[in-house]
């Protein structure tokens, strides 16, 4: 619990925070969510239930991450061009992959309610 208060205050290291955490976790947000559009294991209904799980998971835990890279982004030091541009693109990783989770999970909440909608119209 201690780290994870860390991580969201930002004081994890940059490279910590952005390779070990972030990249991961945006690369099981591509894997669940591109085998899910393209089908790959849709067949088994166990693996299909398994990619969407991974996929929620992983949307609803990069904007979380995405807060913390950008929080360490801002303690990072600037004193070169090589320094700011890597703040930069910090940033603009954590702004672009948060923003595109989140609109994963705003379509996987409203697909859901439509399953469930349809499942329980009775007229």
């Amino acid at each position: 619990m201690k780290f994870l208060t860390r991580l969201a205050a930002g004081d994890i290291a940059l490279w910590c925070a952005f390779w070990l955490i972030g990249m991961p976790f945006v690369l099981l947000w591509d894997l669940s969510g591109g085998c899910t559009v393209v089908g790959c294991g849709i067949a088994e209904p166990l693996m299909g239930a398994f990619l969407l799980v991974l996929f929620a998971f992983s949307s609803v835990a990069i904007p979380f991450v995405s807060v913390a890279i950008w929080r360490s982004a801002s303690r990072y030091p600037r004193a070169s061009w090589r320094q700011r541009l890597i703040v930069f693109a910090a940033k603009l990783f954590a702004a672009i992959s948060g923003t595109l989770a989140a609109v994963g999970l705003a379509v996987l909440l409203y697909m859901v309610f439509i399953f469930a909608y349809a499942a329980f119209d009775r007229a």
